[in-house]
């Protein structure tokens, strides 16, 4: 078996990307086309995405009507910015069908537990929809301040992406999170052990691990196999890849 489809082995929902135009220190431009080759090759059922950042949500919007079969959008909000953007989220899930919110408080300068946060999770909770956070670097998407949203919001419900990133206590202070919290689930892409995505999967539970690329960031194959090298049977590989995302997002 080739290693590409080794990797095409199990259908997939990737559960955060992008497309857009990253700067520096990224230097990287990724788009729709790309996307969607990426995910013929990949056995890619749906992304859910968004864009570069805040005020490029339109590219999300053009993509979810390019490909709406493909595209599962989320409004990349700036809690920071106040009414607007609150008004903005308002639009785009009610207007242009999104199907959530993303936050990246790191990028954006405002802690994850922020009181500016509160309102996104209330529009949120009000249309029944989900809040997707960055999580794994200090001091503004720690998962413990992740934890403290999801106390405040206990029935919206919350995926903590990249379950802490690439630093162990955050992995672990992720699953932890996880564990206390229903309303918490977790997403794999750039975490750093897969000893780590097995160990969320057998304790906070077959439901609540999702797979995710993070395009254009990381490399489908390496986010791939770091999944099917967990050490889950290929049940739990199926939950991760393709069913917990599809459950989460209503789409079974």
């Amino acid at each position: 078996m080739s290693i590409t489809s080794d990797f095409s082995k199990f259908k997939k929902i990737d559960a955060h990307s992008h497309i857009g135009t990253f700067v520096s220190p990224f230097n990287i431009h990724f788009n729709a086309d790309l996307l969607l080759k990426q995910m013929e090759e990949f056995n890619i059922e749906k992304t859910i995405l968004c864009s570069d950042g805040p005020h490029t949500n339109e590219e999300t919007v053009a993509a979810f009507k390019a490909h709406p079969d493909k595209i599962i959008p989320l409004m990349w909000i700036n809690c920071a910015e106040g009414k607007p953007a609150y008004d903005a989220l308002e639009h785009y899930i009610r207007d242009e069908h999104f199907a959530g919110a993303k936050l990246q408080s790191l990028f954006d300068g405002y802690c994850a537990d922020d009181p500016c946060v509160d309102p996104v999770a209330e529009i949120c909770e009000k249309y029944g929809k989900p809040l997707f956070i960055h999580s794994g670097h200090p001091p503004f998407s720690l998962p413990w301040q992740i934890g403290l949203l999801a106390e405040r919001h206990p029935h919206l419900p919350i995926v903590m992406i990249h379950m802490g990133h690439a630093h162990g206590v955050y992995v672990d202070a992720a699953i932890t999170m996880a564990k206390k919290y229903d309303n918490i689930w977790l997403e794999t892409s750039g975490t750093s052990m897969s000893v780590q995505i097995a160990n969320a999967y057998n304790t906070v539970g077959h439901e609540k691990v999702m797979f995710g690329i993070d395009s254009p960031f990381h490399a489908p194959t390496v986010e791939i196999q770091k999944i099917m090298a967990c050490g889950v049977d290929d049940e739990g590989l199926e939950n991760i890849f393709y069913h917990n995302a599809a459950k989460f997002m209503g789409l079974k």
